[in-house]
């Protein structure tokens, strides 16, 4: 049972790695018109000069710091799940993100699979049974030293 958990664990950090590669250069202005969707949620984020709907399948409460950019907000309902996206960058320094969505996560009493925390990376995921399962993966962007990039993702069983 370790040994898988430690297998998922490493394959998580690995997809984060790509994941945040390929998001790299989502801040053109091309990358910024690609990211906008439409939301029913009713709550609004700024998306670059742009205010755009929050995702409606991620928490209306879910935590998002202040001056956050943020350059990916979607929703889906592929294959009959819904799920959500969105992907921002923060000057907040890692471990405040890690604190904010420790707590965040230990508040709404979720399951919790994956807990890493360092100065440079974050990956927080788990998953309710039968509910919904959801991933907080973040690590400090080379090309905007100071800066992170975080990507969430929630989707609904």
């Amino acid at each position: 049972m370790y040994g898988m958990k430690l297998v998922t664990t490493v394959v998580m950090v690995l997809l984060a790695t790509v994941s945040i590669t390929a998001c790299g250069n989502s801040n053109t202005a091309a990358g910024k018109a690609q990211s906008q969707s439409s939301s029913a949620s009713g709550v609004e984020v700024v998306l670059g000069d742009a205010i755009v709907p929050k995702p409606a399948y991620l928490p209306t409460d879910f935590p998002i710091p202040d001056g956050a950019d943020i350059t990916h907000s979607g929703d889906d309902l592929g294959g009959g799940k819904k799920s959500a996206m969105l992907i921002y960058e923060t000057n907040e320094s890692m471990d405040r993100l890690g604190t904010t969505y420790r707590e965040y996560v230990n508040d709404k009493a979720l399951e919790l699979d994956t807990q890493i925390v360092d100065r440079d990376n974050l990956i927080i995921n788990g998953k309710v049974e039968d509910t919904y399962s959801y991933s907080i993966i973040g690590s400090k962007l080379s090309s905007k030293p100071g800066s992170s990039e975080i990507i969430v993702t929630w989707v609904f069983n």
